[in-house]
């Protein structure tokens, strides 16, 4: 006897609801900021009303949440298709994908610029991107060559998200730039570094263990 797939088909109608509401908060956030948007305005764009929108979600907060889990899961299945995970070769990729997506792009940056008052409901989400992103960009095996330096892997890992960020906020006023190249010139720029101070270091190293115990 075949099963009846009223139920099932509901919950998968109401799946797709969800997701449509979603992507249009992205958009509203994304022109607007979160504190201008206004759920009655989300309502209407997806041809709700506003007790009828908060049947799928409760309030505005809620859907903040949702939309930048919609954004960072976007930038990670992006990143799942490539097996590379050296730091300048995912670098480049978050930076083409970001460039691709001015839309998630957009909303990042006026999300995480309006964020910065502690009050705000994405600051806690942002100070936890920043940590992440922090350990993410660091390489493991920098520790070697560079710890002796003052262009230590904490200072790389600093400057190489400062790079990411800027440059898409740069694009939206320069349409001309290469935010793909620029990121794989600053992983040049740190290669050379390295290359350059691992024989100093290496000398200096040298030195310590010629030197006479005392």
């Amino acid at each position: 006897m075949a099963q009846s797939s009223g139920p099932r088909g509901g919950y998968r109608k109401g799946t797709e609801r969800r997701r449509e509401i979603i992507a249009a908060a992205a958009e509203l956030f994304a022109e607007s900021g979160y504190r201008n948007s206004s759920m009655r305005e989300l309502a209407k764009r997806v041809n709700l009303t506003q007790p009828g929108l908060l049947h799928y979600f409760a309030n505005k907060e809620e859907l903040l949440v949702e939309v930048l889990g919609l954004r960072d899961s976007s930038v990670a299945n992006y990143l799942s298709t490539f097996r590379a995970t050296d730091v300048a070769t995912r670098s480049r990729e978050v930076a083409r994908h970001s460039a691709e997506h001015e839309g998630l792009t957009s909303l990042f940056i006026i999300l995480s610029a309006e964020a910065i008052d502690r009050d705000h409901p994405a600051h806690q989400y942002f100070a936890e991107h920043y940590r992440s992103a922090q350990i993410q960009t660091r390489e493991p095996d920098s520790e070697t060559n560079l710890s002796t330096s003052s262009l230590t892997p904490e200072m790389i890992a600093t400057l190489g998200i400062a790079v990411q960020d800027g440059l898409q906020l740069q694009r939206r006023y320069r349409g001309d730039l290469d935010v793909v190249e620029a990121v794989d010139a600053f992983w040049r720029l740190v290669a050379a570094a390295r290359k350059s101070l691992s024989p100093a270091i290496a000398d200096g190293v040298g030195c310590a263990l010629n030197e006479p115990a005392r």
